[in-house]
């Protein structure tokens, strides 16, 4: 199974288990993440900055799988973002770190390979995503209205 598929799977397994009652509200933070996700990843890809691999499916250079995941890991980035603006950053520095850690993993695995790239500019640009996912689905999504989160 090809990793990209594995992180899909567990990303949309993981909402459906727990944040279910949240898809309807949040739906829209999926496509911006995934629009956002191709059209960042696609730059790059297109550019040689690095390259994925073990994959069977590709749009642009970028698998399938990777991008359904990166709307899966939207969705739940905003759904978990605090309410007030001061914790904001902090929790997406947090979120860029995480990921960063991951895509560590991937390329010590072989799943991804750098080529004129480096980890500090892997974390710069997810911490810079999910701002612009953020910013956008302040755009799209209405607030919660029972409980906040980091209260």
């Amino acid at each position: 199974m090809s990793p990209w598929i594995f992180f899909m799977v567990i990303t949309w397994l993981l909402i459906l288990l727990f944040l279910r009652s949240e898809i309807k509200r949040l739906w829209s933070v999926a496509i911006w993440a995934f629009w956002v996700g191709y059209l960042l990843n696609n730059a790059f890809v297109q550019n040689n900055f690095y390259l994925f691999k073990e994959s069977y499916y590709f749009l642009g250079g970028i698998p399938i799988g990777y991008l359904i995941g990166l709307a899966g890991t939207g969705l739940i980035m905003i759904h978990f973002l605090p309410e007030e603006k001061i914790w904001q950053l902090p929790y997406l520095l947090l979120f860029g770190f995480i990921f960063t850690g991951l895509e560590y993993f991937a390329q010590e695995q072989g799943f991804l390979s750098y080529q004129n790239w480096s980890l500090y500019y892997s974390f710069l640009f997810k911490v810079l995503s999910f701002i612009c996912i953020t910013w956008l689905s302040g755009l799209t999504v209405t607030r919660r209205t029972k409980s906040y989160y980091f209260r």
